[in-house]
């Protein structure tokens, strides 16, 4: 793994240790605290984010969800996609009736 120096601004250090990351050593902090962020931005997935943060699975989804979190997305695209299927569904159960 590459660590990355840089400079983080104190705010920022400070609001991290008033969250309920504040357990966490502060390096540790800000690591989770990006995985958290790319999962909930939909760039990594739940499992990417989890190894990203090294917490197993199901220990980053407890995270979450105690921050009360969303653990699913569940985006426009899968909307569409599940829209069109009930649609389909609907249709040929209507064919289905005009037998």
């Amino acid at each position: 793994m590459t660590n990355l120096t840089e400079d983080v601004p104190q705010e920022l250090l400070d609001q991290l240790a008033r969250s309920a990351l504040a357990t966490l050593d502060e390096p540790r902090r800000v690591s989770v605290a990006l995985a958290i962020y790319l999962f909930l931005t939909g760039a990594v997935s739940i499992g990417r984010a989890a190894e990203l943060a090294e917490y197993g699975l199901v220990e980053f989804h407890h995270l979450l969800r105690s921050l009360d979190l969303p653990t699913v997305f569940y985006g426009p695209d899968e909307l569409a996609s599940d829209l069109q299927a009930v649609e389909a569904l609907e249709q040929e159960r209507r064919a289905g009736r005009g037998r």
